[in-house]
């Protein structure tokens, strides 16, 4: 995570900052979203990371939104078993999902997927390869990450 943050500050990123150890980086970057996204392609790939790790870039605003939006009401009794999936792809495809009969909730919120996966997220495997698989490349975060990272953007744009 150091060798992280450092490459990414080399490569113009503003005060970068590593949460929760899995992946997930706060940083301002000045520049439009699609600079970020192909400086930090970039940072990638000189750690020698294959082109299906990509960076998906969200605002602190978006994340906001999700949080406020709080369309599934297990968000808040489990939240480790509500999932938030974010799509680097624009206009991920969704159109299957009308048929989804599983035992998972499932809302769509600003081109984001938020599962109520239940108490047994292991009988959900199949709509997580379904999503992988139709939605294509995506990260999923639990509810509880997802309000961390929010809360900690929040901080950083008061200092």
């Amino acid at each position: 995570m150091t060798q992280w943050r450092a490459a990414s500050e080399a490569a113009g990123f503003l005060a970068p900052e590593t949460l929760v150890n899995t992946g997930n980086m706060l940083a301002e970057f000045d520049g439009s979203d699609v600079a970020a996204f192909e400086k930090m392609t970039a940072v990638l790939r000189d750690f020698g990371l294959s082109e299906n790790v990509v960076p998906i870039v969200r605002r602190p605003e978006l994340l906001d939104a999700l949080m406020a939006a709080n369309p599934i009401e297990a968000a808040v009794q489990r939240a480790d078993q509500t999932g938030v999936y974010f799509f680097a792809a624009d206009e991920p495809d969704f159109g299957w999902l009308e048929g989804h009969d599983g035992p998972e909730k499932i809302q769509m919120v600003q081109r984001h997927l938020i599962i109520d996966f239940g108490p047994n997220v292991a009988q959900s495997a199949l709509l997580m390869r379904l999503i992988d698989k139709r939605c294509g490349t995506n990260t999923v975060r639990n509810w509880n990450s997802v309000r961390r990272i929010a809360e900690r953007c929040r901080l950083r744009e008061k200092v």
